[in-house]
């Protein structure tokens, strides 16, 4: 099994089933020759610690499971998001509450989520030995930053050196709104002048789901290019960001990004 891979439900719960059917979460987790092979709602019960009158913690845990509709639902979730969820889930459930589960313990999962989210991200040493060669390269580093339950665009940048490698983190220069952000070439060429970067790569998401540019999103990055052929610094790719996959404008070969000029103008030339 690969790192980071996790094993089957099915699997799983036979493991639990046959193994130790009776024992607590925290034991689970200790008898367990693999994490992996301990359920989702056990790990959730190990953060909850405890349940409330008439709920065990391990009910509790699949309620709360079941309230966001799957695991990731629910670990990709804000503290808010999980404190106003379960208030609604109480409101249409009276007979079924979730009780005992305030602000308190809506902070403490989502410190538990935000810290197995960081642990994805690449160290700013890890980032600077990464060279961005394809727009796969850039999609590695730029995807940990964007939230999946984030319900705006955000933009964020990434400065390069002249070997195409990181100068620095991505990082955060415009939010909008659910379908669309503003892309202004002043803020995003500031931060990479600052930087010293040679060329940068801009990224954006679509909280739809769908990576799929818009006539906004590719006029928006002519404007960038217009800009960076101003100032000298590169527009290397705008990758946008939608559900687990993403789109690469550069590859779309509709605009003539950094070096693919000439390509463009021998096009127009040959159209003619």
């Amino acid at each position: 099994m690969r790192k980071g891979e996790t094993l089957p439900e099915e699997l799983r719960n036979q493991f639990t089933k046959k193994t130790m059917p009776d024992a607590m979460p925290r034991e689970q987790l200790r008898r367990a020759p693999n994490p992996r092979l301990v359920s989702d709602e056990d790990l959730i019960a190990i953060l909850l610690r405890t349940g409330s009158h008439g709920c065990n913690v391990k009910e509790l845990a699949r309620r709360l499971i079941a309230v966001f509709g799957s695991l990731k639902a629910l670990i990709t979730s804000d503290w808010r998001t999980i404190e106003n969820r379960v208030k609604e889930y109480n409101k249409q459930n009276p007979d079924n509450r979730i009780k005992g589960f305030g602000p308190v313990k809506c902070l403490e999962l989502s410190a538990a989520f935000e810290l197995g989210y960081r642990r994805q991200r690449l160290s700013p040493d890890d980032i600077h030995g990464v060279k961005v060669r394809t727009p796969e390269d850039a999609y590695r580093i730029f995807r940990v930053y964007f939230a999946a339950d984030d319900e705006q665009e955000n933009v964020f940048v990434l400065p390069l050196d002249a070997d195409r490698r990181p100068i620095c983190e991505p990082f955060l220069v415009s939010r909008g709104t659910t379908d669309g952000v503003i892309m202004h070439p002043r803020e995003i060429f500031k931060h990479a002048i600052r930087w010293g970067a040679n060329s940068i790569v801009v990224a954006h998401n679509h909280p739809c789901g769908n990576p799929t540019p818009g006539p906004r999103d590719i006029a928006q990055t002519k404007s960038l290019l217009d800009v960076a052929e101003i100032v000298g610094v590169r527009l290397f790719d705008h990758i946008v960001l939608g559900g687990e996959s993403f789109v690469s404008i550069r590859s779309l070969a509709m605009l003539p990004f950094a070096g693919e000029r000439h390509l463009f103008i021998e096009r127009d030339n040959h159209q003619q």
